[in-house]
């Protein structure tokens, strides 16, 4: 592990933006947990070893976090990245949500039109140049062993620092702002020192911890899957790879997705539908040689937590194409949407932009949110969700926190219109 902690930054750079010093603790407060308790244990005080510090500490390996994480190292921010798992793209490339929705946009006139730019479009590029992409309807989807690769190959060329098998577990404050992230993994219970930290967990873990509003959206829990050998057997659709088909599999409705036991029951029993079908399709005529290539590593979490931002994105304010001033990226419209006005089908549907504010906090200076638990009303949960949405929010949030650390900046404080230069700089675009 780099042990850059005072050879690189000295003592300043171990200080969040709030308060300079090595001393933190971290806040005491009840434990939260949506589980039923049977009583309470009290863990003992014990101190944290220090092992490593970062400008940027971006938590969570999706595709949010990747996106953030190369951002904000382009900008000239050292950059570490957590991820729980040994691979990067979380749901992308770990539950074979394969398919960059929103990245286009439905258009009556062409069929469809780019919506997302940027990190996204650079990656689908790469993939597309060695034939790792394939087209469902407006979607283009991805191999995911081709998508790790090319992730991790993007963030070893911005200059990131990867740790993976790491699952962050609290941070410690100081002077308001976050201190230091405690990680547990196979070398114990560490903390790493950060100036800034972004929360692309996916379930916005962070904003539990750090007494941040949100709210708990609970939804469908199921998985993508893929098949080989199909054979006269047309199951599930195309992939990149020859004789590869994708399937999706449905879970229970309105599920949990903090509750630890039922995810473990939702992934047994879908697990336990795969291979029963398989079983069954190999029964027949002309699908003897069918196989499971595999089942998700991640069960398929819609949304759990969700921001409640400076000023969260309104179900009004996509169907409308609302225009804001800190706009820091657009993204399609590819689902039916619930608006105050009536349904408005997807072949209707407008680009809506995401505005920094709703990727902000409240309270917590050094803190930005990126990926599906950034702030937004419910309705707007399938789009807010997707791929493509989840690398826009990165991106606008590693290049805010890049530009926060530069600046000695708190979050609130950032110049949108200089933020917004460097985004555009980034090939990130604003307008629809």
């Amino acid at each position: 592990m780099d042990r850059r902690v005072f050879l690189k930054t000295g003592a300043a750079g171990l200080a969040t933006l709030a308060l300079s010093g090595p001393a933190a603790e971290a806040k005491t407060r009840k434990v939260n947990t949506p589980l039923e308790t049977q009583g309470y244990v009290r863990e003992p005080a014990r101190q944290i070893p220090v092992v490593d510090n970062a400008d940027v500490v971006v938590i969570g390996g999706g595709p949010a976090g990747f996106a953030a994480a190369v951002a904000a190292a382009r900008e000239g921010s050292d950059v570490l990245l957590l991820e729980r798992l040994y691979f990067l793209g979380g749901l992308f490339t770990g539950c074979g949500v394969t398919p960059i929705i929103n990245m286009f946009h439905p258009d009556s006139a062409q069929k469809s039109r780019q919506a997302v730019f940027g990190i996204c479009d650079e990656l689908y590029r790469r993939l597309d140049e060695v034939g790792m992409i394939c087209w469902d309807n407006i979607r283009p989807k991805v191999d995911p062993e081709a998508a790790k690769y090319f992730m991790e190959d993007f963030c070893a060329g911005a200059g990131v620092r990867i740790l993976y098998g790491v699952q962050a577990a609290q941070v410690t404050q100081s002077g308001g702002g976050i201190d230091s992230v405690i990680v547990e993994g196979k070398s114990g219970r560490v903390a790493i020192r950060c100036r800034f930290v972004i929360d692309a967990s996916g379930d916005g873990d962070v904003l539990e911890w750090v007494g941040e509003d949100f709210t708990v959206h609970k939804n469908d829990i199921g998985a993508m899957w893929r098949i080989g050998n199909v054979g006269q057997i047309k199951k599930g659709s195309p992939t990149p790879v020859k004789g590869v088909r994708t399937l999706h599999t449905a879970g229970e409705k309105n599920q949990d997705g903090l509750d630890m036991y039922n995810l473990t029951r939702v992934q047994l029993g879908l697990r336990k539908r795969m291979w029963e079908e398989v079983a069954q399709w190999r029964s027949k005529p002309g699908g003897e040689d069918l196989y499971l290539v595999d089942t998700p590593a991640l069960v398929g979490v819609r949304t759990t937590r969700v921001l409640d931002s400076v000023a969260n994105v309104t179900t009004e304010g996509a169907a409308t194409g609302k225009v804001y001033p800190d706009v820091v990226g657009i993204t399609g419209g590819d689902s039916n949407l619930n608006a105050p006005g009536g349904k408005i089908l997807r072949k209707n549907r407008l680009m809506w932009q995401i505005p920094y504010s709703s990727l902000t906090p409240r309270h917590i200076p050094n803190l930005l949110v990126a990926g599906r638990c950034f702030g937004f009303e419910k309705e707007l949960t399938y789009d807010a969700r997707e791929i493509g949405t989840c690398l826009v929010t990165g991106q606008a949030a590693g290049v805010a926190a890049s530009l926060a650390v530069r600046k000695r900046q708190s979050n609130r404080d950032i110049d949108i219109a200089e933020l917004q230069t460097r985004l555009r700089a980034q090939h990130v675009k604003l307008e629809a």
